[in-house]
């Protein structure tokens, strides 16, 4: 049996897991929930054999009522941080008008995690919009850049002081790319390049203008956005047309995004998942899979130190925000995170300031496009009864957290 080596974090690491607000509270009104149940949507499922019901997010997990059992499994987890998502759609159903009965919701959830000593990191924006701004265009209206810095000025004022880590936007790219390149993400507008464009400036004009807004209010704020990073390379390293369309790929996922909005960082969110080896030749990736998870990605745990990496050319704290793997059967995730966290302490060693680990996620939710097919949570949920139930990994995580370190082969 081969002996181990054990790897110390830095004193004072962060450790936790993730949620968003739409994937585990229930009870949502807003684009997303308004578009999953559309009649071409349904009719698309029904078409394809799939059974609706699996892709409409519905209660969810319940954490809107169950925040607090929620929290404790965090506890079980030995974690010391939690990252949430606030739901804008509550806090604001009606244009400029303040639902403040959410307010209080929400201050009470984040008394709860402040009562369990846990540093709050708040994501105020993870693709879900409100019906009235969806109406006028979402993110394609400038007028959104205004709304949104307006919401994020009242939640400094409303929760600044239950708030340890502020995160303006979850991987804007991403709701990008897929609500307005492939469509597959409401508001479902495949091939709209001007459409995307459009997007991506407000949105970036947006993180700027919610970060003055926060500081505005809170001068001392830690405020960041949250990056999807994959981890691009070229299939040959000695073939500049594939070294050409890497860095392309890289500039359009995340790249472009970050030279936009780096001036405006107290520190950044890393979301890491995939690794794409870039070809000039069809199919233009070409991944060697040795291992995948449920919904085919390829598992590439040496990937997250070359993201960090990179990454660590901002200069900034880093916090890996998210980082996990569809598995039901839970017969890969403690490999998984041992493995990923052997590459981030790697990557530490080398220098870079990575502060903290979320793991995605703390219990299985509504997996987006995916619905409820994927199972993703260190806590199992049943859907009918709702009870949480730990994986065997959850305990491998545990230990990790409670020791500050993570021991590997």
């Amino acid at each position: 049996m081969a002996k181990q080596e054990i790897l110390k974090f830095p004193a004072g690491f962060l450790w936790g897991a993730s949620t968003s607000a739409y994937q585990v509270e229930g009870g949502n009104v807003n684009d997303w929930s308004e578009w999953e149940k559309s009649e071409a949507r349904m009719k698309k499922l029904k078409k394809s054999g799939k059974n609706p019901e699996d892709y409409i997010c519905g209660p969810a997990c319940d954490s809107y009522n169950r925040y607090e059992e929620d929290f404790d499994l965090a506890l079980e987890l030995n974690n010391n941080a939690h990252k949430l998502g606030i739901e804008w759609s509550r806090i604001e159903p009606t244009e400029g008008e303040w639902d403040m009965k959410e307010i209080k919701h929400y201050r009470q959830v984040l008394l709860a995690l402040k009562k369990r000593n846990l540093k709050v990191f708040v994501c105020l924006w993870h693709w879900t919009n409100p019906l009235w701004l969806a109406q006028v265009g979402g993110w394609t209206n400038s007028q959104a850049v205004f709304y949104f810095s307006r919401y994020a000025k009242f939640m400094a004022a409303e929760l600044g002081d239950l708030v340890d880590y502020w995160l303006t936007l979850n991987e804007p790219m991403a709701h990008i790319g897929f609500g307005y390149i492939r469509g597959n993400f409401p508001p479902a507008r495949p091939a709209d390049i001007f459409g995307a464009i459009k997007c991506f400036k407000n949105l970036t004009k947006a993180h700027i203008a919610g970060y003055r807004a926060i500081h505005e209010i809170l001068p001392q704020a830690k405020v960041g956005f949250i990056s999807l990073t994959d981890f691009f390379e070229p299939a040959s390293k000695y073939n500049p047309l594939d070294w050409l369309l890497t860095i392309l790929a890289r500039h359009f996922h995340h790249r472009a995004f970050l030279n936009k909005t780096k001036k405006y960082l107290d520190f950044i969110g890393v979301n890491y998942y995939f690794h794409n080896k870039i070809s000039i030749w069809p199919p233009f990736k070409i991944n060697l899979n040795k291992k995948v998870n449920e919904m085919g990605w390829e598992i590439y745990p040496q990937g997250i130190y070359y993201v960090i990496k990179y990454m660590s050319q901002l200069n900034l704290p880093i916090f890996i925000t998210e980082n996990g793997i569809a598995d039901a059967d839970d017969d890969q995730r403690a490999d998984f995170i041992t493995e990923h966290l052997k590459h981030i302490h790697q990557a530490i060693a080398g220098g870079a300031e990575v502060r903290g680990y979320f793991h995605w996620s703390l219990l299985d939710n509504f997996e987006w496009a995916h619905g409820w097919t994927q199972k993703f949570g260190l806590y199992e949920l049943d859907r009918r009864t709702l009870k949480r139930a730990a994986r065997p990994s959850a305990k491998v995580y545990g230990e990790i957290c409670k020791n500050n370190q993570v021991g590997v082969s």
